[in-house]
């Protein structure tokens, strides 16, 4: 594999995306990801909910119990070691999913390498090869070289022992180039933009949630991943510090901020109350309370969650299904003055800081 190209495959993996579309999920839009404007949906006033459903007649709430017992895994020492850890959540079943892909992808792809050195020397890969191979990944995330080749040098000022000890160039770049999670043929007719790492998700997720039980506060917020490499769901907010990216709306729990649940914005499907009520079906049922922020609040998601159990606190915008009795109201507000409005469980309340 020549410099070049080993370099534009570590720098974009995802290469082969069709093109690199821009979206946007700016908390000042109220679409999901920047829609056009003929394709834009915002919650009118005259989609909200009646004001003859809504009186200021307040309520002391009963909180349920919470319904479940937070617990951690088992491990044989305590406090576990961060092998034990890395162990628990990426088994056998994971490198199993790895390993197995890597080589029928090679299987696949060997006629069109069939003079290169790299498939002449071609050995299966074992689950001890690809436990080197992405350990040395993450070490070249923590020890950064201008050129790929110089983690093997043997030059006394830039040479890093761990590498050729561990694991040949030769053999690091053969399972680089052949590296796989999904079955290319098996998926070829797939409208998942995800499906190449669509098992790695699957397992992720799953695991995440077996492994831990987290307590009633929960948290739905979202991350960007850094990313401005060629990539059809690729996100654009001028409003953050990361401005280009991968879109990953989270569940965590608040106290710790584990990460319970998570969806990759892919750019197509779902609307933003769609997604909302998937990434916390999960947590249906055992009384959960979410804490989120104005751009996932709106009422009638709010009603559809406590239905199953689960209550929300949050900022929300104005045109999320408040009534006009409520923003009329809250004009009129003195510093330091509040008013409110209920409906059943759902409480509103507007409040004038300045």
């Amino acid at each position: 594999m020549s410099e070049e190209r080993f370099s534009e495959l570590y720098a974009d993996v995802l290469s082969d995306c069709p093109s690199d579309v821009e979206f946007s999920d700016s908390d000042s839009d109220d679409s999901d990801i920047r829609p056009s404007k003929r394709q834009r949906r915002i919650l009118s006033d005259s989609e909200a909910d009646s004001d003859e459903e809504w009186n200021d007649i307040d309520i002391v709430p009963s909180l349920e119990d919470y319904s479940r017992n937070s617990r951690v895994p088992n491990f044989e020492c305590d406090p576990p070691s961060i092998v034990d850890v890395i162990d628990s959540f990426f088994d056998e079943e994971f490198f199993n999913l790895v390993v197995s892909q890597t080589n029928l992808y090679h299987t696949q792809m060997k006629d069109l390498h069939k003079n290169s050195a790299k498939t002449l020397q071609w050995k299966e890969v074992t689950t001890n090869d690809m436990k080197k191979f992405l350990g040395l990944l993450v070490l070249m995330g923590q020890t950064k070289k201008t050129c790929w080749r110089d983690y093997w040098s043997t030059d006394p000022l830039v040479e890093i022992p761990i590498f050729p000890k561990t694991m040949s160039r030769m053999r690091f770049e053969q399972i680089f180039t052949f590296f796989h999670l999904s079955d290319n043929v098996e998926n070829v007719l797939s409208t998942d933009r995800l499906y190449k790492i669509r098992p790695l998700l699957d397992y992720v997720i799953s695991k995440s949630q077996s492994m831990y039980v987290p307590k009633q506060q929960l948290s739905l917020d979202e991350a960007m991943i850094p990313w401005r490499g060629r990539l059809k769901f690729k996100t654009y907010n001028p409003a953050k510090i990361t401005k280009y990216g991968i879109l990953v709306r989270m569940v965590c729990e608040s106290e710790s901020g584990y990460i319970c649940n998570f969806e990759v914005y892919s750019g197509v499907g779902k609307k933003l109350e769609e997604t909302i009520l998937s990434i916390l079906q999960p947590y249906f049922g055992f009384n959960h309370h979410v804490y989120q922020d104005n751009y996932y609040n709106n009422v009638s998601t709010a009603s559809i969650l406590l239905e199953n159990k689960i209550r929300v606190c949050g900022t929300i915008r104005e045109n999320r299904g408040l009534p006009k009795l409520l923003i009329e109201k809250s004009k009129n507000l003195q510093r330091r003055q509040m008013t409110f409005l209920r409906k059943g469980p759902i409480l509103l309340l507007t409040w004038k800081d300045k």
